[in-house]
């Protein structure tokens, strides 16, 4: 099965591939390393040499925010899981993972700053709702109670 795991800035989507993960031996990809490494960003071409080794495998959990260049695998994964939480609450998990990341109580793939901390708050206001409704292959997770059901029932 291929999962592309979609939301917001702090909605879950990287604890809930490794939940998926640990619960039924999935690898989990996160499309951020595809783009990032470090601070450098990959070349269009190393981006998509990578995501045509991911799509090799049978099985895989893709997670991102849905930026523009990857919606074409919209159509290339067997289900699309969307977590659509409420604003307020997105908007207290990125002030704490910034307060964590400044004492250092969580890592970070990215130098966490004010000009980082504004730019996660942008890029929360940028959902993919009208998008993510248009497919067919969608579960749509609004809460942590529908999550923490999802992850119980699900089997690959």
């Amino acid at each position: 099965m291929k999962i592309y795991i979609v939301g917001t800035v702090g909605s879950g989507k990287s604890t809930l591939a490794r939940k998926l993960s640990e619960k039924n031996s999935m690898r989990v990809f996160h499309l951020d390393n595809i783009v990032h490494e470090g601070e450098r960003n990959r070349t269009d071409k190393e981006v998509f040499e990578s995501i045509e080794c991911i799509f090799k495998n049978e099985c895989f959990i893709i997670e991102d925010t849905l930026r523009e260049r990857f919606i074409p695998l919209l159509d290339k994964v067997d289900k699309i899981i969307y977590l659509d939480l409420p604003k307020n609450l997105l908007k207290y998990r990125i002030i704490k993972r910034y307060v964590k990341q400044k004492l250092r109580l969580e890592k970070s793939t990215y130098r966490p700053s004010l000009q980082m901390l504004k730019q996660m708050f942008i890029w929360q206001k940028n959902g993919r709702s009208e998008l993510i409704n248009a497919q067919k292959n969608k579960i749509v997770l609004h809460n942590k109670r529908e999550i923490r059901q999802f992850i119980k029932n699900f089997q690959k």
